[in-house]
């Protein structure tokens, strides 16, 4: 049987993420541990690798790649016990990296491979009233920051990382409606138009916005931030404090705590999470205490 898989985007990172994966590939080779290096060529490659691997017994799941691809391959491993993740970033947004405290340079990443500790960090599972089911790995996202993401994934934009973020927000706000949400949680109900619901155990997304800035990966709970209707101009400078996490001092933001909630939304709404698109609201998210292993430094 197999050591492990190896899965890469071999367009993560301008191209980086399939030549780095190629270097770690073979000193996992070379230090006679066996696996395939699987190249992702479209969207869910990446969750049916690591599905076929965790299914055939492999206990070693490794990525390459970004956010999404992390994401997809967790939904691949799912909440299975004994199967460890490990991470070399290198794509667009690695802020699941960074909240564990991978390094981005690969050799120092590929070293945790085998130097590394394992960590048990939680996971958040999503389930839709329509009956699908998703987990992920950072932060789940409803309202602006939805449509934020969606457009900052477009091969059409013009930047990376960070900057494709602040782009596609910019480009957002002239074109963003409120929603009409209602949130039932440990913290009770919240009912009214929203900017954005985020809903994380990390503390960033998007490459670094600290919109939980006190998120804990692993204490068993979200953190939650709430944000009512601004002006744009107001959106605009929450945007520049989201680097330190100094939106959280604005009387229209509220920072909550949970362990699950359920979201509905008029329209009906896109979940995204990682990044990634989830679901249809209305949804049910929970998290799982120290649900998803990872070898971290």
């Amino acid at each position: 049987m197999d050591d492990f898989i190896l899965i890469a985007n071999p367009i993560s990172g301008k191209g980086k993420a399939r030549t780095v994966a190629e270097q770690a590939h073979t000193i996992l080779t070379k230090k006679e541990y066996k696996g395939d290096l699987k190249l992702t060529t479209g969207s869910g490659d990446a969750k049916q690798f690591a599905l076929e691997a965790v299914s055939n017994g492999i206990k070693w799941v490794i990525v390459c790649g970004g956010d999404g691809t992390l994401h997809e391959a967790i939904n691949g491993i799912g909440n299975t016990p004994d199967v460890v993740l490990g991470i070399i970033p290198a794509g667009r947004g690695n802020d699941l990296a960074t909240a564990v405290g991978i390094p981005r340079k690969p050799e120092q990443a590929i070293d945790i491979l085998f130097r590394g500790e394992k960590k048990r960090i939680d996971l958040g599972y999503v389930r839709s009233d329509a009956g699908s089911e998703h987990y992920f790995s950072t932060i789940a996202t409803c309202g602006y920051d939805t449509e934020v993401s969606r457009r900052g994934s477009e091969r059409s934009t013009p930047f990376s990382g960070t900057a494709s973020y602040i782009y596609a927000a910019i480009v957002t706000l002239f074109h963003y409606k409120y929603p009409f949400v209602r949130i039932e949680a440990d913290f009770g109900t919240h009912e009214g138009p929203l900017l954005l619901a985020a809903t994380g155990s990390t503390k960033s997304y998007g490459g670094g916005f600290q919109i939980v800035p006190n998120a804990v990966y692993d204490d068993g709970l979200f953190d939650v931030c709430l944000i009512r209707p601004v002006s744009k101009f107001t959106v605009l400078r929450l945007m520049v404090t989201l680097f330190w996490g100094g939106h959280t001092n604005h009387p229209a933001v509220d920072i909550q705590q949970t362990r699950n909630m359920k979201i509905e939304t008029d329209p009906p709404t896109m979940l995204y999470a990682d990044g990634e698109p989830m679901c249809m609201t209305p949804a049910t998210i929970e998290i799982i205490q120290h649900g998803l292993t990872i070898l971290v430094p």
